[in-house]
């Protein structure tokens, strides 16, 4: 129960954090709820960013990946880019990604 209070406290947040004025409704919460699929899915997310000049028009997420999650990758609709490399030296067999989304 405690994990499902923790998702919707994330979710909230990103909410807040997504919600600038700038996003229609309807891409912020399609956005918001695959970020969040993200993280059920296995991802620790540690930052979200809006990208775009005039407009919004991608989100970029970084943070680490559980090794489980690529078995569970083809459920991602919204993806533009994945990128996936060693944490560093110290703990290489952890990864961080980067992910751009469409909006």
């Amino acid at each position: 129960m405690k994990n499902l209070e923790n998702i919707k406290e994330f979710e909230c947040s990103l909410m807040k954090h997504l919600n600038d004025g700038a996003i229609d409704k309807i891409s912020l919460k399609t956005v918001s709820a695959e970020i969040v699929n993200l993280k059920k899915n296995g991802l620790g997310i540690d930052q979200v960013f809006v990208k775009g000049k005039i407009r919004p028009d991608r989100v970029l997420i970084n943070g680490t990946v559980d090794p489980d999650f690529f078995r569970r990758l083809n459920n991602l609709k919204n993806i533009r880019r994945l990128e996936i490399f060693p944490y560093g030296i110290i703990n290489p067999e952890g990864f961080r990604f980067k992910i751009t989304m469409r909006l």
